[in-house]
């Protein structure tokens, strides 16, 4: 009897202390991912990944703002332990383009770094869950949901609108700007972005796709105040919109 439970107890041992042990069991990197929404990003990475125990495989591909160019479908594969991703990026010969590592950042979100150097993929980046956007948990008291303008601002040297329309903390719809003087109409650009607090931070896009400026919106009194985070010259500083 004592000779079976010493065998039972030296088994179990065995497996605990096992390199295998640290293999991962359930899904925490499987589904579709995207960067999309994060204005701080140089361009927008998606990644479809599925995980079996401590296996894990799927495609991915990044488009770059900055230089337009386009990594193509890529494959993925790597392997979990201790809730760290270890991933590599392969084209679609086979050939291996980069390494990498995902982590989970909340019950949505996940962070990409890049474990090599290629211009290919991004550095690092946060990857949202499809239909999810970055702190979802922090609802906002405001809603932005309306149209806006700074028309009836006699400082401004142009007239600004957003048309925008708001669900949960994703935020998008159109804006144009149009100088007093007639010589820049930005034609309708695209807005998207998310929203933290009551804060909502935005990207605009050309009607080729091409980003051309980031800012957010803010309370500003019974108003809306809008400012530019970055410096393009199509578009005002800041300014105060009225519904």
């Amino acid at each position: 009897m004592i000779s079976k439970v010493f065998i039972i107890a030296a088994a179990i041992l065995s497996g605990v202390f096992s390199p295998n042990a640290t293999a991962q069991t359930g899904k925490l990197f499987s589904g579709k991912f995207s960067s999309e929404g994060d204005v701080t990003a140089s361009g927008i990475m998606t990644m479809e990944l599925s995980q079996t125990d401590s296996k894990i495989e799927g495609v991915s591909n990044y488009q770059s703002n900055t230089d337009n160019s386009d990594s193509g479908m890529l494959s993925v594969n790597g392997y979990v332990k201790n809730n760290i991703g270890y991933i590599r990026f392969r084209d679609q010969r086979g050939n291996t383009v980069a390494d990498g590592n995902i982590s989970i950042k909340d019950a949505t979100t996940l962070y990409f770094k890049q474990t090599t150097t290629t211009s290919l993929l991004p550095s690092v980046t946060y990857l949202y869950g499809k239909g999810s956007y970055p702190n979802t948990a922090s609802v906002s008291k405001k809603s932005y949901t309306g149209s806006y303008s700074n028309e009836g601002d006699t400082t401004a040297k142009g007239i600004i609108s957003f048309q925008m329309t708001q669900s949960g903390s994703k935020i998008e719809g159109t804006a144009n700007y149009k100088t007093n003087n007639d010589q820049l109409d930005t034609g309708i650009l695209s807005v998207n972005g998310y929203v933290k607090g009551d804060t909502a931070y935005i990207r605009f896009r050309d009607q080729k796709g091409q980003t051309i400026a980031d800012g957010i919106l803010f309370p500003s009194g019974s108003n809306t105040g809008f400012k530019q985070t970055t410096s393009s010259n199509i578009l005002p500083i800041e300014a105060i919109l009225y519904r």
